[in-house]
């Protein structure tokens, strides 16, 4: 496998929402948090709408720490799911997502955050995932979109789908596989505890 260029450190930008899934942001938070290489690691920031605070499930409030006017430019940018709907008629998120992604390695979606993508263009006649209970939403409305269901992660090359909740944390160790190799995704791994990450689980469309 060829790994994404690589430097010191990488910009992450975990957007969060009212009604985002807990572990949909936490786990590649985590994810990407923990891991520490010779060859550099990631600098993880929440962005949001704006900066007032956000619920998360009903029971946890956040504080985002920029808005999507005043974030650092990101490298890679996660989408978790969790109540999008009210997010894909948001024409500030949509064109932030679309003018960011020219520059970003990685745009990874966790469960229905697939749908974000959808909505700035970013899975026409590409292969994807997302929640299995959204599965058939999203295959109406994209029906340009292969969407796949069994499969815990769809890799695209610069996109990367992942199914709903804990399959979040499986997408972000295959994205730290890539930058920066299997030893460093299952170190993470096993400083996790995630015994259930299985770097075969997901497709690799296209090569990077």
């Amino acid at each position: 496998m060829n790994l994404i260029k690589k430097s010191s450190l990488k910009n992450v930008a975990i957007f969060i929402h009212d009604g985002v899934e807990v572990l949909d942001f936490s786990g590649p938070g985590e994810v990407f948090a923990a891991t520490h290489t010779d060859l550099g690691a990631f600098n993880v920031y929440t962005v949001s709408l704006n900066t007032e605070p956000i619920i998360s499930q009903g029971f946890i409030k956040i504080i985002p720490e920029y808005s999507i006017s005043n974030a650092p430019k990101p490298d890679i940018i996660v989408l978790p799911g969790g109540a999008t709907g009210p997010l894909l008629n948001n024409t500030d998120l949509i064109d932030w997502v679309k003018k960011i992604t020219p520059d970003l390695e990685v745009a990874l979606s966790v469960c229905t955050g697939a749908f974000i993508l959808q909505k700035a263009g970013l899975l026409q006649g590409k292969k994807a995932t997302t929640f299995h209970n959204a599965i058939d939403r999203l295959r109406e409305i994209a029906p340009e979109t292969e969407v796949l269901e069994n499969v815990r992660w769809v890799d695209n090359g610069q996109v990367i789908t992942t199914a709903g909740v804990s399959a979040g944390i499986d997408g972000a160790l295959h994205t730290v596989e890539r930058i920066f190799g299997r030893e460093a995704a299952e170190e993470t791994a096993r400083y996790m505890e995630y015994d259930k990450w299985n770097p075969e689980d997901g497709l690799v469309v296209e090569k990077y």
